[in-house]
């Protein structure tokens, strides 16, 4: 796994969670409200709308107990201890709805997009982990996301100009498929994109995003000597 992660920049692993699971996770997921994410403190907007249909919402775990069980849950916590041990930051948390023919798309970019220069260290390269459960399959034809392989090694890549714009030029990756209840893990340097939903199914994901602890100065604990901090600081998202 780590020899895949190492070369390709990103990496699936299996069965992490159960079909059962990633369904209560959908049902959840709908369930929560703007006015519940604010009301529990997240100082900013917590939800975004693209084109035709709802796109994601902001750290939903603050308002669901049962979203907070799942980042907490030991198979998490497992994973993000095996990539960046016992010290760690919570940077997102966020449900991707991606329902059926939505127009959504996202440019090809990386994540360092999203980290702002002044919380974050230059050990952010090797020191950030992105992680997504499959709440739904993910297929060739529902908007997998595609990851251009090898590309976390490049010196350089050019913001896009429009993040939701996507436009292939003269890139190609490999577009990255999921059974329901997988995890899916990349670096915060891989090129990677996503072009609309076409299908008839949706294509939801559970994102959480981590960062030794050394590398962040602000954010949330998420392991503090390698144990879990059961709930999330909204004070400490800037």
């Amino acid at each position: 796994m780590f020899k895949e992660y190492e070369e390709e920049g990103v990496v699936v692993i299996p069965s992490v969670f159960t079909t059962e699971e990633c369904d209560r996770i959908k049902k959840e997921a709908y369930g929560v409200t703007d006015d519940q994410i604010k009301a529990a403190g997240y100082k900013h907007v917590p939800s975004e709308q693209a084109y035709n249909k709802k796109s994601l919402i902001f750290f939903p775990a603050l308002a669901n107990s049962y979203l907070n069980n799942i980042r907490v849950d030991e198979r998490m916590r497992a994973v993000v201890h095996m990539f960046l041990g016992d010290e760690v930051r919570q940077i997102n948390n966020q449900i991707y709805f991606r329902e059926q023919a939505d127009l959504d798309t996202f440019a090809w970019h990386r994540d360092t997009i999203f980290r702002e220069s002044h919380v974050f260290t230059s050990d952010l390269a090797t020191d950030y982990l992105q992680t997504i459960i499959a709440v739904d399959d993910i297929t060739e034809d529902n908007s997998p996301v595609e990851f251009i392989q090898g590309s976390h090694k490049w010196p350089t890549f050019e913001d896009p100009k429009n993040l939701r714009v996507f436009e292939r030029g003269e890139h190609r990756g490999k577009k990255y498929t999921a059974k329901k209840g997988d995890m899916m893990v990349w670096s915060v340097m891989i090129v990677h994109g996503s072009e609309e939903n076409k299908s008839t199914g949706s294509r939801m994901t559970y994102m959480n995003g981590f960062c030794r602890s050394r590398s962040a100065s602000a954010y949330p604990d998420y392991l503090v000597d390698g144990k879990i901090v059961e709930n999330i600081n909204p004070q400490r998202i800037p």
